[in-house]
């Protein structure tokens, strides 16, 4: 019995060692917690290629855009990139071109279409990740421009220089058998020839009817048409291969891009046709709605007025790059320059009773008085909330302006414009050149709203008075 006890005291001891350098084997828990997953950092821009209506995007775009990318200061792999498109379209090849390069430097690409992008501008916004559209937005089918093959300096559609040989080819392999043989059956029935001769007078008469209509076709530019056509088609493919439909499986990444692609060339008749938001998610496309977009608005706001400068300018295009850094900078300019265009309105409108009340006055004395008088009593119908900074602002702008018009004999315009333009240069935030540019705009601004809008002037926040303005910064 003490043998077996002292056996099994012994076997007891020896699964305990065991058990002990078992554990020592086992990897130890640590008490410390597992380091964080560094947030990656992004670095956002905004990339505007705005054409003017009569622009076509062209091979020269590029150069502009290199400048512009050769800004950026971040690494590929932390840059994000929206590109603010609006443009009727023009060249394929610049177009796949440039959004490779673009590509090239960040990794994500956002489209963003305010207004239109169309033709070779939709091949653009299909190399992006996804594409942010409004109600108002619209794509456009893949129809590309090409030069016409025989008359110097004309552009054509594709679409419309290769459909109408193919409508003519779906009538003529749909109509033009059943119809010879139906003359031939006719033949037949009243001659009473042989069969094989009634079809060869069918078939001589239906194309004798055909032959004027097929020769008005040019088999030239139909080939160039339609070479045209699959190379959009193939850049289509591409774009949508390698990006927006990177995350699918492969068998179903391969099927989106090619029915997408292949709809967009070949599922439209019209170079204009629209295709909208909705319309483009039925095509598969990644669409994101403007109304979830941070900054859609003010997109279409800056897309609308640099559409409104390249119709007046030498200028018919703008290709310019911004970090959201910058842009908070500008809505900080453009809040301080709407304060401007407020005061600017605040004295201007004391312009008119004032002309009436001194219009027979002559003494300087007299009329400063006058003019201190005016100012002293429109201050205290400022709104009780202003603070007293603002107030004074106001007085001192006013006073100036009054003097310039009332005393020194000024020309109202040229005096508002003065009082402006030494406004923004003793704040030095412009050169001379851009202070010169924004004080005429500015007084644009003032002179309008004091005849449109003089109720709700009080009322209206200085930013929004002047929220075109964001759009010279942008552009210059």
């Amino acid at each position: 019995m003490e043998k077996g006890k002292k056996k099994n005291s012994k076997e007891k001891k020896q699964k305990k060692r065991n058990e002990e350098v078992q554990k020592e084997k086992l990897p130890l828990k640590s008490l410390v917690p597992p380091a964080k997953e560094k947030k990656s950092e992004e670095y956002r821009y905004l990339l505007f290629f705005t054409y003017g209506e009569n622009t076509a995007i062209n091979r020269d775009d590029m150069f502009d855009l290199i400048d512009q990318l050769n800004k950026i200061p971040t690494p590929p792999e932390k840059t994000r990139i929206d590109m603010v498109i609006l443009s009727g379209g023009g060249y394929p090849h610049p177009a796949y071109q440039m959004v490779n390069v673009i590509r090239s430097k960040c990794k994500k690409l956002k489209a963003i279409i305010p207004l239109y992008a169309k033709s070779a501008a939709t091949l653009m916004a299909l190399g992006a990740d996804e594409i942010v559209m409004g109600p108002q937005s619209e794509l456009g089918p893949l129809d590309m421009q090409m030069e016409h093959p025989l008359i110097e300096n004309l552009n054509i559609s594709a679409i419309e220089g290769y459909y109408p040989f193919l409508h003519l080819y779906e009538k003529i392999s749909s109509d033009f058998f059943p119809l010879a043989l139906r003359l031939a059956t006719q033949i037949i029935a009243t001659t009473g020839i042989k069969r094989e001769d009634a079809v060869d007078i069918a078939i001589n008469t239906t194309t004798n009817y055909i032959t004027p209509i097929v020769s008005q076709i040019n088999p030239t530019i139909v080939n160039m048409c339609y070479r045209a056509l699959t190379t959009g088609e193939s850049y289509a493919y591409s774009f949508l291969y390698k990006y927006m439909f990177k995350d699918k499986p492969e068998q179903e990444r391969m099927m989106l891009s090619k029915t997408t692609a292949h709809a967009l060339v070949w599922g439209f008749q019209n170079h204009g046709q629209v295709i909208t938001r909705d319309d483009a998610k039925l095509l598969n496309l990644y669409i994101s709605y403007g109304e979830n977009y941070d900054i859609f608005n003010m997109m279409y706001v800056i897309t609308k007025e640099m559409l409104n400068i390249l119709s007046t300018s030498p200028t018919d295009k703008a290709i310019r790059i911004i970090s959201t850094e910058q842009l908070k900078q500008l809505l900080n300019i453009d809040s301080y320059l709407g304060y401007i265009t407020f005061l600017s309105y605040k004295a201007y409108s004391l312009v008119p009773s004032l002309k009436e009340s001194l219009k027979n006055v002559t003494d300087p004395k007299k009329i400063s008085l006058a003019l201190r008088q005016a100012l002293s009593q429109s201050v205290t119908t400022l709104p009780p909330n202003m603070s007293e900074i603002e107030k004074n602002d106001i007085a001192q702008v006013s006073l100036e302006l009054l003097e310039n018009i009332f005393i020194k004999n000024f020309k109202e315009e040229n005096a508002l414009y003065r009082v402006i333009y030494n406004r923004i240069i003793r704040e030095k935030t412009f050169s001379k050149k851009v202070a010169e540019i924004i004080a005429g705009r500015i007084v644009e601004a003032a002179k309008e709203l004091s005849e449109t809008i003089e109720i709700e002037i009080d009322k209206t926040p200085p930013e929004v008075i002047s929220k075109y303005i964001l759009q010279i910064l942008a552009f210059l």
